[in-house]
């Protein structure tokens, strides 16, 4: 199993409420149920899995209502130090920097 932290913005618009509590949901079925997601902070998940990054951002794109010409998404793998990202990153070489991989 990995340790995942998934960051991500929805955009504030008409379809916001049905995109974020979609994507909630999602991330409540992956990580096992509610209790099983650190969610204490805005547009923050800390859970465990078995996935991997790239996979479970496809995931979450695929099977909620994430818009990616609007939205943004940041996947991180704790113990792989790996990321993967959906939604324009306005700046990557920041992000990779920031992260260290």
């Amino acid at each position: 199993m990995a340790h995942f932290i998934v960051s991500f913005r929805i955009k504030s618009d008409s379809g916001y409420q049905s995109r974020y509590d979609s994507f909630r949901k999602r991330v409540e079925e992956i990580a096992g149920g509610i209790g099983k997601v650190w969610e204490e902070t805005s547009s923050f998940y800390a859970f465990e899995t078995t996935n991997t990054a790239q996979g479970l951002c496809s995931d979450l794109y695929l099977s909620t209502e994430f818009d990616s010409s609007k939205d943004m998404m940041l996947v991180v793998d704790i113990k792989n130090q790996q990321k993967a990202t959906k939604g324009e990153i306005k700046y990557p070489n920041t992000l990779d920097s920031a992260l260290g991989f």
